[in-house]
């Protein structure tokens, strides 16, 4: 009973102290959010807050992509198949190409029902292929159906499928039969497999590199859209120095992905000296200047992935590129490779001392997994030449 009745207490005791840590939660002054509300008059981090899909002010470049696709739909509208590869490394667009699209014909539909009637619909492979569910339809049990077997009955003008691998683009080019217009948003690796495996040759779009301007007028869309002042005018370059955007550009690889992640951080790092130093308002000082945002590019990797690839001998790159897609040990890329394991651990060793790579301990060995900015310079080294 003893043994009981402690047990008991110290239940009780343990849910007195998550009770106080969210206590402490409710009260406590949130520092953060204060500080972007009183620092920029902003009320989150305008780099990586979500914008909504129907939001389409807040779309740069890409205009001439986003006008071939849509004159596919209408040619696929006429009853004329077309296949689309929209190809980029992570971060460069593809999602946001087809979200947009995808709003557009939206609109249209609502504006001039009688003359854009399209009806197609934009997926990612998650959705698509998810596991098997139930449902009930008119309250019978049609058992255990994977979504895209459903889909792909369903007559449409077009289907926007996005993170398409090879698996993904075979099966929906063999089944979906009724769809007109199918784009693909790949990454570099898959394309010239995914490519090959089409029965017609498909149109193909290569998402390159912004430019610099297009690459700040993204960070100055994303600062305006926060600001909760309307009244109180902010731009990019009331935060940021000349030479510190040129510098977020260069070592994010003109990668909106990486652009917002890079100009996120140094913000941060302005703040964090901001508390620390409150003669920063004083002085006016208040900008993220060059250092800054170094800084941060080193914090997210982007400067390593930037100034340290182009080194790489070509084994090394062999080794890199085994741990580009998951995480592996060495005696797995050895195994792959035919190579010593203490040769594959050495190389990874100097991987990981320059930043490109990460690990965690996984039993007697480590489990090694490139950053996402080296996955991302890989992919642009795979990218199609002269596209």
């Amino acid at each position: 009973m003893h043994d009981y009745n402690t047990n008991i207490g110290e239940k009780l005791k343990t849910l007195e102290t998550y009770k106080e840590i969210l206590k402490k939660a409710k009260t406590a002054k949130l520092e953060t959010l204060t500080a972007w509300y009183s620092f920029f008059r902003m009320k989150e981090d305008p780099f990586l807050s979500q914008i909504p899909e129907e939001e389409l002010d807040y779309f740069v470049d890409r205009e001439d992509i986003v006008n071939s696709v849509i004159y596919d739909v209408g040619v696929a509208s006429r009853g004329i198949p077309v296949t689309v590869l929209i190809v980029g490394p992570h971060g460069s667009g593809k999602t946001a190409i087809l979200h947009y699209i995808a709003n557009i014909l939206k609109r249209l539909k609502q504006e001039y029902p009688n003359e854009y009637a399209f009806n197609g619909e934009f997926l990612s492979t998650d959705e698509l292929f998810k596991e098997p569910v139930s449902w009930d339809e008119e309250k019978e049990s049609v058992g255990e159906v994977q979504l895209w077997v459903k889909k792909s009955k369903e007559k449409k003008d077009f289907l926007f499928v996005d993170d398409v691998g090879l698996e993904h683009a075979k099966t929906i080019t063999r089944e979906f039969v009724n769809v007109k217009l199918k784009v693909f948003a790949i990454f570099p690796f898959d394309y010239e497999q995914i490519y090959s495996s089409l029965t017609v040759a498909p149109k193909s779009y290569f998402l390159q590199p912004m430019d610099f301007e297009n690459s700040v007028q993204v960070l100055d869309k994303r600062v305006k859209r926060g600001i909760t002042d309307k009244n109180h005018e902010i731009s990019i370059n009331d935060l940021f120095e000349e030479d510190a955007l040129k510098a977020i550009y260069q070592y994010s690889l003109g990668v909106s992905g990486l652009t917002l992640k890079c100009a996120s951080k140094s913000l941060n790092i302005l703040l964090d000296k901001y508390y620390h130093n409150m003669t920063l308002v004083a002085t006016g000082k208040q900008k993220v200047t060059y250092e800054i945002a170094i800084k941060a590019c080193k914090i997210t990797k982007c400067f390593q992935a930037y100034t340290e690839f182009e080194n790489l001998s070509r084994f090394k790159k062999e080794v890199l590129q085994q741990v580009l897609k998951k995480p592996r040990t060495p005696t797995e890329i050895s195994s792959i490779l035919k190579k010593d394991r203490t040769t594959i651990s050495r190389h990874l060793g100097d991987l990981r001392d320059i930043g490109l790579v990460n690990f965690e301990p996984k039993g007697r060995e480590s489990m090694y997994v490139a950053t996402e900015a080296v996955k991302i310079r890989f992919e642009m080294e795979l990218m199609p030449k002269g596209a």
